[in-house]
């Protein structure tokens, strides 16, 4: 019997335990992943729309434009006689007043646009892919522990089987460990569909990754180092480098050039053109050129008052851009400091449990204590195991989330 029952205590002490592997996934798989999800491949395709619509801002919709007119013309003075005649003309508009240099700025503007909504489109599926790696890694350890939780629970109803029939306990608590043992039955077969269904869904969004069941991070293994910069750098530059305000920043830009660009509308461009002329059936022939300019209404005026109101609303955007990052830093840098505190916290408060543990197992072989005391002690003992992996792992997530953000991990910035 004591054999078994230090078994049992082995088992229920190392609940929770797991192989010392890389709690990430390798980040070659991360990128294939990122690369392949249809959010960024949408992105992708919008920067090269960006980019040819940039190409498209040189060129300019100004068009040559090639003009043929044929007539005919009778003349009934006298003698009545038909004259075959034509007119061939080239015309061109011109872009003045600076236009073609501001076209050139707009068409730099929309490209840059392009590019860093595609960065942006990254590392939000990034984020994703971390949230979700995440999520499968907790439900996994949950998993895990229930499964040593519900050996144990079975270990303990032999356990008991053999001490009613050697006479030393009572029928009451062979039937008290079976129905502990049902109870972690229960609760293994609730972690399983947890666990399959948070692995559908990563799998869903990002195939090809793999799952984390297998690479759950050690709970003896320390936690990575803090930063070692002080909080206001870190801010700094969580800010500055957020693919969320470097997009509200380019999208002011462009904003910007495309007011100065309809500011400019307001001056119409000419339209030049030469022209050639038959008439009476070549008897008569005409060169020269032409000349024609619109006549501007309040429509441009509105349309350039409309692009300033734009330009004011993209400023907004991004000051409201930049104040949110703040605060959204702010958030994470608290969460990830309370998480350590708190991961350390349950790691004491798991090591002191297991000393429970033991004593109440030592009590109970020397019959000091019944079988109900040492459930009691046992699942005390295994909500702390797995709250000590749950912290644990919502630690480095939030580690993990705060270096993602900061470009120490995985960036994808070409």
């Amino acid at each position: 019997m004591k054999p078994l029952l230090l078994a049992w205590c082995a088992a229920l002490l190392l609940a929770g335990q797991a192989r010392a592997q890389s709690y990430l996934p390798p980040e070659a798989a991360v990128h294939a992943a990122v690369e392949q999800s249809h959010e960024v491949q949408a992105a992708d395709a919008a920067r090269r729309g960006a980019y040819a619509r940039a190409d498209g801002l040189r060129a300019g919709t100004h068009e040559t434009v090639v003009r043929a007119i044929g007539q005919r013309r009778w003349v009934r003075d006298g003698v009545h006689e038909r004259f075959a005649e034509g007119q061939i003309a080239v015309e061109r508009p011109l872009r003045l007043w600076g236009k073609a240099e501001a076209d050139a700025s707009l068409a730099d503007a929309t490209g840059a646009t392009g590019r860093v909504a595609a960065q942006d489109a990254r590392h939000e599926a990034a984020r994703r892919l971390l949230a979700l790696w995440f999520a499968a890694l907790r439900a996994g350890q949950a998993h895990q522990a229930a499964q040593d939780n519900a050996a144990a629970a079975t270990e303990l109803v032999r356990i008991t089987e053999r001490r009613v029939r050697a006479g030393d306990a009572a029928r009451l608590d062979a039937e008290l460990a079976q129905a502990e043992q049902a109870r972690m039955q229960a609760a293994l077969a609730a972690a399983w569909a947890t666990e399959q269904a948070a692995q559908a869904d990563l799998r869903a969004r990002f195939p090809g990754l793999g799952a984390p069941a297998d690479q759950a991070a050690d709970p003896a293994a320390p936690l990575p180092e803090a930063p070692k910069e002080p909080p206001g750098q870190l801010r700094a530059r969580y800010i500055e480098h957020s693919h969320e305000l470097l997009l509200a920043r380019a999208e002011e830009e462009l904003a910007l050039r495309l007011a100065r660009r309809t500011d400019l509308e307001r001056r119409p461009d000419p339209t030049l053109g030469v022209f050639a002329t038959s008439e009476r059936g070549g008897g008569e022939r005409l060169a020269g050129i032409s000349l024609s300019v619109p006549l501007g209404s309040s429509y441009r005026q509105a349309q350039a008052a409309a692009a300033a109101a734009d330009a004011d609303a993209a400023l907004s955007r991004r000051l409201a851009a930049e104040r949110r990052l703040g605060a959204e830093f702010d958030v994470l840098w608290s969460q990830l400091e309370g998480r350590r505190a708190a991961a350390q916290a349950q790691a004491a408060a798991a090591a002191l449990q297991r000393s429970t543990a033991e004593r109440a197992l030592r009590a109970y072989r020397a019959g000091e204590s019944g079988l109900a005391e040492l459930l009691a002690v046992r699942r005390t003992l295994a909500d702390a195991l797995l709250a000590e992996r749950l912290a644990r792992s919502e630690a480095l997530e939030s580690d993990s989330r705060l270096r993602l953000d900061l470009h120490w991990l995985w960036d994808f910035d070409e």
